[in-house]
């Protein structure tokens, strides 16, 4: 075994424990007969001593340390040491170098200054920042801690194909590839919404998805083309059970994550995820001194609220109760045929959660969804296709249920303080 202990692991170690550990060389120099480097993991840093009396002799020394160089990686052994002036060192009775770049590292003083640079080759950047590796990490975390919460809860990790013969469940223009065995165009899924809802018909209750979608959409600091999203569904439940549910979800995601008071930190901005207030969609528009959104399309109400309400919702809200021709797969209230029972979560002017309760009725679903198919055929790219499989299975009989969908990455930023997802993803889509 080439590494016994972490770097954290090696540093918590007692004075005098014998160690064996290894990582990459961030910082050398070398004084005669004794050399110091940093050398880093992505979990922590130590500085590394290396003696030659302690090595046994000029013979071991100084072909060892003629080796290293920045960027190498090295495998050592000794005993934790402090040095005069305090720092916690391992002062090095063996070593190795196990891999010497053939490219130079950038400086960990300096760090990787073209942002191009460190977006096309963030393994350069998380190399040698501890903070840049902490945010990828964290990414990690939260995603660990998103199961580990809904699998408490009784629901079922369930997947879904990425490919199908129809783009549903959401209002997005699609990537489309080809089959060549088939002899037919596919497209990469834009939601898994469908596919979960056949599962509900199938008497899965409680079923959630974390898996990859793909909108062919523009580049901005808010949008991926390839992200990551979690979608869950519960049976016998409206978007207001929903809703209670994602507050748990919330309040239980943060505490784990270790946010005291449900406050997050971004940018400028204290966000204040306890007690977070409702707001009708409608409302919104009659403040803002707007047109009705009942008087428009559903793309030009979105886009409106998209360009000149969603900016201004900073703090956490939920903005409830949508114009029913915006939302052709929820559930309309029973009071009011005009209204959606749908909610999301506004978050920095970013939505990160959509929740409604699902239109289960075949009959209207097959209506709406046709006048999707006849936009779409009359050149909206981001209206619905008909989906008959999704259509039939709805013919079965799904049971009354509430489905929300989250967008991760968004998520992830928020709770990262980033600015632009492209901060907490690994390889970001480049021009």
């Amino acid at each position: 075994m080439i590494k016994n202990q972490t770097l954290e692991e090696t540093s918590l170690r007692p004075l005098n424990s014998e160690v064996s550990t290894a990582g990459r060389v961030v910082s050398f120099r070398r004084m005669g007969n004794v050399a110091f480097c940093h050398i880093q993991d992505s979990f922590g840093k130590i500085q590394v001593c290396f003696r030659r009396d302690d090595m046994g002799g000029s013979d071991i020394y100084k072909p060892l340390v003629s080796e290293i160089i920045i960027g190498c990686h090295i495998q050592v052994k000794g005993v934790i040491w402090d040095t005069s002036t305090g720092e916690r060192s391992i002062l090095v009775h063996q070593a190795k170098v196990l891999n010497r770049p053939m490219r130079g590292i950038p400086s960990t003083f300096y760090g990787v200054a073209d942002d191009e640079v460190r977006l096309r080759k963030r393994y350069l950047e998380t190399s040698i920042d501890l903070e840049a590796a902490a945010v990828f990490r964290l990414r990690s975390k939260i995603i660990s801690t998103i199961r580990q919460v809904l699998d408490e809860k009784k629901f079922l990790e369930v997947d879904t194909p990425m490919l199908a013969s129809q783009a549903s469940g959401a209002m997005a223009r699609p990537f489309v590839t080809h089959h060549n065995a088939l002899d037919k165009d596919l497209y990469l899924r834009i939601a898994p919404e469908t596919h979960l809802k056949m599962m509900m018909v199938g008497g899965f209750d409680k079923i959630y998805e974390l898996g990859r979608s793909f909108r062919n959409e523009g580049l901005d600091r808010s949008h991926l083309q390839e992200f990551l999203s979690l979608e869950w569904y519960m049976a016998y439940a409206d978007y207001q059970d929903n809703k209670e549910l994602f507050n748990h979800f919330l309040d239980t995601l943060l505490i784990r994550l270790g946010f005291q008071n449900e406050s997050v930190k971004w940018g400028d901005h204290d966000l204040n995820f306890a007690k977070i207030p409702t707001v009708k969609y409608r409302d919104l528009f009659s403040r803002a001194g707007l047109t009705s959104p009942d008087s428009m399309s559903a793309s030009e109400a979105d886009e409106i609220f998209k360009k000149k309400i969603r900016p201004t919702l900073i703090q956490p809200v939920y903005v409830e109760d949508y114009p029913a021709h915006m939302s052709p797969m929820a559930a309309r209230k029973g009071d009011d045929s005009s209204t959606v029972e749908q909610w999301q979560l506004i978050v920095g002017g970013w939505e990160i959660v959509k929740c409604y309760t699902e239109l289960v009725d075949p009959v209207l679903q097959r209506t709406l969804l046709e006048e999707q198919a006849a936009q779409k055929a009359g050149g909206d790219e981001e209206t619905m296709m008909l989906d008959e499989g999704f259509l039939e299975a709805l013919e079965y009989g799904c049971p009354p249920c509430s489905g929300l969908g989250i967008g991760v990455e968004r998520l992830i930023c928020i709770l990262a303080n980033k600015q632009s997802l492209r901060e907490i993803t690994f390889f970001p889509m480049m021009g």
